[in-house]
């Protein structure tokens, strides 16, 4: 996710003119990127993960809008006020797992395929494995959950591995999250307003590649209406899209952090029974995802790091069978938002 101030999605790429007006938050935004970047690569391992702890604990003292945001999500999973012992304590600790997830990001491009496969466990790997063997390629979806780069270096280790990078503003921000990416064996396909993306991954697909899509937030604004902990949730089309028409399987992969590493539960192919209708297909595939998702989010709830508002609190609490049909989703392939550029 990308808490960086004014790092900005646009529906295009970025021009040479951008980095040529940036605003004292742009050049603050890149300046604490690179330098948290330098420090997790070139640092001895100990006093760095010490300092991104720093990190976390300013963050939570010196950022209250941002904790109360967080405090209200995890209320939201946690059946309780948002000022409870309970709650803050999470809010604390999520704070914490999120400065080691920057710090982590960074500091495994450096780690070789041995550590990775000690420190990550991938429990239902057979699931990509037989996709990959079948040549259908597949599917990996992910919430902000654990450490979705680690992942996807883990992932990249074994199989051809595409991802979705969202075109930022300034280009330079940009610039610094794909390099990121591609420096930990992920190949990109950048997410713009056309359909190019969706057509690349569908390629992408038919050549046996595992695509990764972290996609628990819905930023292009027509997401799937999903009741996740007792509110509607919008979750974005793409994976099931995606997975309807290619007939790649898609798989719910939360991704938790341990004492020593990370561990991501791998689902078998979620899988409805088809109507022949698309629209209706889409959301009974999103709304299969999104309650994988709510059950991995429950067994953890610090370590999903959404620091922006998870659901539209003004809407009443609902029950399952009060959700109404959606609006049709465009035809084709239409690829979900991406692994959120950094951590």
């Amino acid at each position: 996710m990308t808490d960086l101030p004014s790092a900005a999605p646009e529906a295009g790429t970025g021009s040479a003119d951008d980095d040529e007006r940036l605003t004292l938050g742009q050049r603050f935004s890149i300046g604490l990127y690179e330098t948290m970047e330098r420090v997790a690569i070139r640092w001895p391992e100990r006093p760095a993960r010490a300092l991104f702890k720093s990190y976390g604990a300013l963050g939570y003292r010196m950022l209250p809008k941002l904790r109360a945001t967080v405090a209200r999500n995890y209320a939201q999973v946690l059946g309780l006020p948002p000022d409870s012992e309970l709650v803050q304590g999470a809010v604390r600790e999520g704070f914490e797992l999120y400065a080691r997830f920057w710090y982590e990001s960074f500091a495994v491009r450096t780690w070789s395929k041995e550590r990775m496969d000690r420190a990550f466990i991938g429990d239902g790997a057979e699931h990509i494995d037989k996709a990959v063997a079948e040549g259908r390629g597949c599917i990996v979806a992910l919430p902000h959950m654990g450490n979705w780069d680690a992942a996807g270096k883990w992932v990249a280790g074994n199989h051809k591995m595409v991802a979705v990078a969202e075109v930022l503003r300034p280009k330079r921000m940009y610039d610094l999250f794909l390099q990121h990416r591609r420096d930990l064996g992920m190949e990109i396909v950048p997410l713009t307003g056309e359909r190019s993306a969706g057509l690349r991954l569908t390629q992408m697909l038919a050549d046996n590649y595992v695509v990764a899509l972290v996609a628990d937030r819905d930023l292009g604004g027509r997401g799937v209406a999903c009741n996740m902990f007792g509110r509607i949730r919008r979750l974005p089309p793409g994976p099931a899209m995606l997975s309807l028409t290619t007939g790649a399987p898609l798989l719910s992969c939360p991704t938790y952090t341990t004492d020593t590493g990370w561990i991501t539960r791998i689902s078998e192919p979620l899988q409805i029974e088809r109507t022949g209708n698309l629209r209706e297909d889409v959301t009974g595939l999103t709304r299969l995802l999104a309650a994988d998702w709510e059950r991995g989010i429950a067994g953890k709830v610090t370590d999903w790091h959404m620091f922006q508002p998870a659901w539209d609190f003004s809407e009443p609490e609902i029950g399952e069978m009060e959700l109404r049909p959606q609006p049709a989703a465009a035809p084709g392939p239409s690829p979900t938002p991406p692994p959120e550029p950094g951590p």
